[in-house]
């Protein structure tokens, strides 16, 4: 742990991803009655908390990959010391040198990425190529090559000397919602058939690549599916909203310090705007946090909640920039109390739905000058 400067403070309790690490492990080998390998997904730079901690403590618990979103990501880590294999899930085509000089594994999206990546792999001189990743679209419409460019990847990727395969994937759009669950098991189906065609089409070296499907909240719902790998990310931190039905516990705490109490009187209100007026006489107490640290503007006026002394304190008047105010009326509070954000009395999932987002957009906001500290 580091003294921190700014007294807003995000930590990881490292503790419990481990633990998180092992339900989701569990749930997979009993619930799903397989136990695939583990790409654990730290895009993002660990989704706004520490990406060099997480990817040490992912790689002490047997990962098989580590994934990123783009190059710098994946540089980071190698600077830190991080080893293991790294794949990087929508690399720039200009990055594709950088990407080998530090044993990055690519994962190529369309046939105009393909194309330069053979470009540069026939020009770039070097004779132990990293191994890439295909991704391709079964019904999300983002990222991947169609079900129809199949055949002409194959035979793009049979002309390539030394080129290795290392994994072929989809993204399933909706595996959180039970409503779409006709949509999912269509993408699945449509992906199998896809690596069927693939298997046949491709020359014995590059046939026996690895398979992946599954995000958090798929593990969850369709663990039965798991192929050789599942993608984990959010849920290891402990996100509801990858975890229901799994007992997965809170591991990141995002937390302040009471900073000023102020008396204020019947019919005022509070900062600016005078926002909040109250028929009574109020404590409110003041805290160093706004929306430049990453607590969200739109908890303002009572959507926002904080828990201090034990209990709920409800936001007041406008969350500012660097200050946030709570009614904390009758509840015996002082300067310099600690209060939390959220974590484990406040759940992340319940402050991101009052503010009219995800969880995975609160945590990755939380600004850089907020302190990163870790629990074992």
């Amino acid at each position: 742990m580091q003294d921190p400067s700014h007294v807003t403070t995000l930590t990881l309790d490292l503790g419990r991803i481990k633990e998180n690490f092992e339900v989701v492990r569990k749930h997979l080998k009993d619930v799903g009655g397989v136990e695939p390998g583990i790409i654990a997904v730290i895009k993002g730079f660990g989704y706004g908390t520490d990406d060099t901690v997480l990817a040490e403590v992912y790689a002490n618990e047997g990962v098989d990959y580590l994934a990123v979103a783009y190059v710098e990501e994946g540089v980071k880590l190698r600077e830190s010391g991080i080893n293991g294999r790294i794949m990087v899930l929508n690399p720039d085509p200009e990055t594709f040198n950088v990407m080998g000089d530090h044993h990055l594994e690519p994962s190529l999206i369309s046939m105009g990425q393909l194309d330069s990546y053979i470009k540069w792999a026939s020009s770039c001189g070097r004779t132990n190529l990293e191994p890439v990743h295909l991704n391709f679209n079964t019904g999300m419409h983002r990222l991947g090559f169609k079900r129809a460019e199949m055949a002409e990847v194959a035979e793009k990727l049979n002309g390539v000397i030394g080129l290795r395969l290392g994994t072929v994937y989809t993204h399933l759009a909706a595996t959180e919602a039970e409503g779409f669950d006709t949509n999912t098991l269509g993408q699945i189906n449509l992906f199998n058939s896809i690596i069927e065609g693939l298997r046949e089409a491709l020359s014995n070296g590059l046939k026996d690549f690895k398979t992946h499907s599954l995000n958090s909240s798929g593990v969850v719902r369709f663990p039965s599916h798991g192929m050789d790998y599942v993608r984990v990310g959010l849920s290891l931190l402990g996100s509801e909203l990858s975890s229901a039905g799994v007992a997965l516990k809170p591991a990141v705490y995002f937390k302040t310090v009471v900073t000023q109490i102020q008396n204020v009187p019947a019919g005022n209100g509070v900062g600016y705007g005078y926002a909040d007026p109250a028929t009574h006489e109020r404590e409110i107490a003041w805290l160093p946090v706004g929306y430049a640290d990453g607590y969200p503007r739109n908890l303002s006026d009572g959507r926002g909640k904080v828990w201090v002394n034990g209990r709920s304190a409800v936001v007041v008047g406008r969350v500012c920039m660097d200050l946030t105010a709570v009614d904390v009326t009758g509840m015996g509070v002082q300067v310099g109390d600690e209060v939390e954000l959220f974590g484990d009395n406040i759940a992340i999932e319940d402050v991101s739905k009052a503010a009219g987002t995800i969880a995975y957009e609160l945590i990755a906001r939380v600004h850089q000058r907020v302190i990163r500290l870790t629990v074992n």
